[in-house]
């Protein structure tokens, strides 16, 4: 059985105290996923270029996993 995705782009957020872990997986023009991963620091110009980094791909969904409590 073969799944058909639902999205051709997607990002993965994973927030931590002091960083955050993303990863974006991208359907290429030749229809093989890829995938970038990233760390981005927990300062406000980090998360700057975390988003900038992200909307770059024009992700179709983003979501967020978080641990703890801040």
């Amino acid at each position: 059985m073969e799944l058909e995705p639902i999205y051709r782009c997607v990002a993965a957020l994973d927030g931590h105290q002091a960083k955050l872990t993303v990863c974006v997986l991208y359907e290429d023009e030749a229809g093989e996923t890829q995938v970038e991963l990233r760390e981005f620091g927990g300062f406000k110009r980090d998360r700057k270029a975390m988003a900038e980094w992200v909307a770059s791909f024009r992700p179709q969904q983003v979501v967020m996993e978080s641990t703890g409590i801040y």
